[in-house]
């Protein structure tokens, strides 16, 4: 459905459009907000990717020192999904066996 614009009753019997008085008074329309993005897109990607080749072993002295992941990934400038993966694909989330008998 689409938006309904706002219509000035003194614009309209002047004859002027909303546009035409903000030229007029040197103000620009409002910068629509950015959108967030719910993903990284390749450039972002790589960017990490990069980084991470230089800080991989940071990551892991500092998450077996007690560091949780979602600080490790502030103080790199990563997300913390990328260091999640980097610490999985090492082993560091998997479950171990019991030694009770």
């Amino acid at each position: 459905m689409a938006q309904k614009k706002k219509v000035c009753k003194t614009l309209t019997d002047l004859g002027l459009i909303p546009e035409e008085v903000r030229m007029a008074f040197g103000i620009q329309k409002k910068p629509k907000p950015e959108e967030k993005k719910g993903y990284l897109f390749r450039p972002d990607q790589k960017r990490m990717i990069k980084r991470m080749k230089n800080w991989e072993n940071l990551v892991y002295a500092r998450f077996e020192a007690g560091m949780h992941p979602k600080t490790i990934a502030s103080c790199l400038g990563v997300s913390e999904e990328t260091v999640r993966v980097r610490l999985r694909r090492s082993g560091f989330f998997e479950k171990t066996e019991s030694t009770l008998p």
